[in-house]
């Protein structure tokens, strides 16, 4: 999903290591009217409500970061990334200027389509002069307010609201050095292949997101230390202000109850003009606002981050196990 790809995105640029570091990582849905329309719709299992729990591991020129069966590798100094999948026992490797040249193919596909979206970025940064213990640490509130407006040559349109709290720490060991991998990283990235490269190339083509990625950067300053925790609420457009309203909750750990009338997954979508995209015609009015008391989320996603440690890292953590078979990257098939 776009907006949760570019709220991770956001995270990513707050953290950063050089020694090395490592850390746990859990993402679960904790809320939302969207979560419980989505588990009847496409009839979700108890387990697929779980957290997803993952690790990033970083040392020296290397990071990798391991989610469910699926581990990445960035290798600064080889400049490739590795892509290994455990389920099947296979892995590819993609260099930054082969993932440049992709994901330069890519944009130029997407500009030849007819009725190409216009898409626009807004981002807002807000200190939220809060402090409290989250998670164990000493933890300063920021918050992110990201909007995504959509609309074509049909009449078609779309808009989606993402607001971001960031729990970030300077108190977590290691903390001191979380200027420097990420920062090398983001810049042996550019350096590859500009605003081309990654899932990041596109988007910085449009309207807006590079403004917003520099002004991000340039709060990066303020934002010194580990996001503990991330809570992203996602709602319909004008819903911001609802939203933030919700700022600085911290949302109970708790399972949703599977009984009550459920919303739709077409209403939700209709709310959002589409998710992520169209779906509401330039005549068609947009949902109604939550009733009273009700949170104004569609979803609501908490990462938390824990377990920090710099301890050395074991190099078997950035090696593709024995036996694995070698397979070509997807985003390497576009060169072909």
């Amino acid at each position: 999903m776009r907006m949760i790809r570019i709220s991770l995105v956001l995270v990513l640029a707050a953290v950063s290591a050089f020694a090395d570091f490592s850390y746990k990582h859990e993402s679960k849905i904790v809320g939302g009217s969207m979560a419980g329309a989505m588990k009847m719709a496409m009839k979700m299992s108890k387990s697929a409500r779980d957290a997803m729990i993952g690790a990033t591991y970083i040392k020296g020129d290397k990071s990798a970061t391991q989610t469910g069966d699926s581990v990445t590798i960035y290798d600064l100094d080889a400049e490739t990334i590795t892509t290994i999948n455990n389920d099947k026992r296979t892995y590819s490797v993609i260099t930054f200027a082969e993932m440049q040249q992709a994901m330069a193919k890519m944009s130029e596909k997407m500009s030849g389509k007819k009725g190409e979206a216009d898409i626009k970025y807004k981002l807002d940064i807000r200190d939220g002069k809060k402090t409290q213990d989250v998670n164990g640490y000493p933890a300063k509130l920021t918050t992110v307010a990201i909007t995504i407006e959509s609309s074509d040559n049909k009449g078609n349109s779309g808009a989606m609201e993402m607001v971001n709290d960031m729990w970030i720490s300077t108190a977590v060991a290691g903390s001191a050095e979380a200027t420097a991998f990420h920062k090398r990283m983001g810049e042996k990235l550019a350096g590859a292949g500009g605003p081309n490269l990654g899932m990041m190339g596109a988007m910085m083509k449009q309207k807006g997101f590079e403004e917003a990625m520099e002004k991000f950067q340039a709060n990066a300053a303020n934002m010194q230390g580990i996001p503990v925790l991330t809570v992203m609420r996602m709602a319909p457009a004008g819903s911001l202000d609802a939203v933030m309203a919700e700022s600085g909750k911290i949302p109970e750990d708790k399972p949703e109850a599977d009984s009550g009338e459920q919303p739709s997954v077409a209403g939700v979508l209709r709310g959002m003009g589409g998710f992520g995209g169209f779906g509401r015609k330039k005549n068609e009015q947009p949902a109604s606002e939550p009733e009273k008391g009700a949170s104004a989320s569609l979803m609501e996603m908490a990462v938390r981050q824990f377990d920090f440690s710099t301890a050395p890292v074991a190099d078997s953590h950035f090696a593709v196990p024995a036996g694995y078979k070698q397979v070509d990257s997807e985003m390497k098939k576009l060169l072909k």
